[in-house]
């Protein structure tokens, strides 16, 4: 069921941004890692752990560390208490179809 989640928040967020999935995980704009961040913080909140996250996208291809998916969400708390706007556009994006 975790990845499942995980898949629906990949999706929404890959859709929200306009992003292609090569994109969203290789390139390093600001644009991109503000994606991210948000998928991680959305999984750490359905309580997917930064292991299964690593997990996950190692299985769509592609690497990344835990210590930059727990620096993401660390970054994405920070700003979710700051702006509002980002409130809205992450619980917008975690509503997911069961």
């Amino acid at each position: 069921m975790k990845e499942y989640i995980f898949k629906q928040y990949l999706d929404n967020v890959l859709e929200h941004m306009e992003i292609s999935k090569k994109d969203f995980f290789e390139n390093k704009s600001s644009r991109e890692v503000t994606a991210r961040r948000i998928l991680y913080y959305m999984c750490s909140n359905k309580g997917i752990g930064d292991y299964d996250i690593e997990s996950y996208i190692s299985r769509q291809g592609y690497k990344i560390s835990r210590t930059a998916i727990a620096k993401g969400r660390k970054i994405a708390n920070e700003t979710l208490e700051n702006d509002t706007d980002y409130k809205y556009i992450v619980k917008k994006l975690e509503k997911i179809e069961l």
